[in-house]
């Protein structure tokens, strides 16, 4: 049961940081296009971001969750596992409260064609790379199996 614990939570894992990383080359690539219908197809990968990352969240937080339920050797003091739960609440705040507003003005630039939208684009690119440190982190944490 281990075994097929961590291997979900490793799929959970990589999906998040990869579909992170993808977002953030094609979002930066769109709003530097300046094509015709670059802030359509934006707008189309921000949409469907949702119906990946939420799944890909679930999945990382109960096999997470799985994980420490199962094992005789972690619990949730440990610190690799405090900093994974720290990593995803953090995450979960600075989208609502940062990444969010960043993503949202730059749909707005893209998308009106407007004049800020290297201003827009580097506020979203600074946001999205301080959540990508948050989950850069609990990686880090998880494979040294940091305060084990």
């Amino acid at each position: 049961m281990r075994d097929f614990l961590l291997y979900l939570h490793i799929i959970g894992a990589a999906g998040w940081i990869g579909g992170g990383l993808f977002g953030f080359y094609t979002a930066t690539r769109l709003a530097r296009s300046r094509i015709p219908g670059a802030g359509e197809s934006m707008a189309a990968i921000f949409k469907k971001a949702g119906w990946f990352f939420g799944p890909v969240a679930v999945l990382l937080l109960l096999s997470g969750i799985g994980l420490v339920l199962t094992s005789d050797a972690y619990g949730w003091t440990d610190t690799f596992v405090l900093i994974g739960i720290g990593a995803f609440v953090l995450s979960g705040i600075w989208q609502g409260l940062v990444a969010g507003n960043a993503e949202e003005r730059l749909m707005d630039s893209v998308t009106s064609g407007g004049t800020d939208t290297v201003g827009a684009l580097r506020s979203w690119q600074q946001a999205s790379a301080v959540d990508m440190g948050f989950i850069l982190v609990a990686l880090w944490a998880m494979v040294v199996k940091l305060g084990a």
